[in-house]
């Protein structure tokens, strides 16, 4: 796996996970047997996609102002266009339970509102990573994906589109809002899935690979591993 890959994969699969749910959340939903499954599909798509916005903005705003040429900009954009996003999800979650603030939003306008966001949102996050990966030191791009991961796992899984975004009270504000969030919860026993894993850490060699059986084959792994030995005392 070459550098940054991890961090692709796991954002790549990470979207195409949302995309999917969106999917589940639009089917019809018929069987009287079953009169909760509208409700369980909208709700995990509003929990998966509600904390992978926090986890991003928490891990990789930043990042991408302060190493990326022009990342302010790209930073802004993604901001304003996760903000948008995030607005629509609480109309969604207001229309499901019937919150007078949005009883009155066509279930068409909204789904249409939340696919075409929902899509500028990946582009400009696939934009940020590919980014990163290009002007990014090596070693803290690939941690990156392991940082967004834990950030999922302990990020809010509601909608809260007028929280801070950015700096250190934004970073407040979700921790405050998750721990509040996992208590509700806990309380009306809801299903949250679990986020996607990282792409497992590249091996540096071919022998390395071969010896822990799990042979990738990297095109830019050497047949050995090199390392200096450290000198003998004396």
């Amino acid at each position: 796996m070459a550098h940054g890959d991890s961090l692709a994969r796991t954002v790549a699969a990470t979207q195409q996970s949302l995309e999917e749910r969106l999917g589940e959340a639009l089917l019809p939903h018929s069987d009287p047997r079953r009169p909760r499954d509208h409700y369980a599909a909208t709700d995990t798509f509003l929990a998966a996609t509600s904390r992978h916005l926090a986890a991003i903005e928490a891990v990789l705003v930043e990042p991408v102002r302060h190493t990326v040429p022009d990342g302010e900009e790209l930073a802004h954009d993604y901001l304003h266009t996760a903000q948008q996003l995030e607005q629509t999800l609480f109309l969604i979650k207001g229309k499901l339970y019937g919150e007078s603030h949005a009883i009155h939003m066509k279930w068409p306008d909204l789904w249409d509102r939340a696919h075409g966001q929902l899509n500028e949102h990946n582009r400009l996050e696939r934009e940020m990573v590919e980014k990163l990966i290009k002007h990014g030191e090596p070693g803290e791009v690939d941690g990156l994906a392991r940082r967004v991961f834990d950030a999922e796992t302990h990020g809010p899984t509601r909608p809260h589109p007028w929280l801070p975004h950015k700096g250190l009270l934004g970073l407040v504000a979700r921790r405050v809002w998750a721990r509040a969030d996992r208590f509700w919860d806990a309380a009306e026993g809801r299903v949250i899935p679990e986020p996607v894993h990282p792409a497992a850490h590249r091996h540096d060699s071919l022998m390395a690979q071969y010896l822990v059986a799990d042979p990738k084959f990297d095109a830019d792994a050497t047949i050995m591993e090199h390392r200096k030995r450290p000198p003998k005392d004396g």
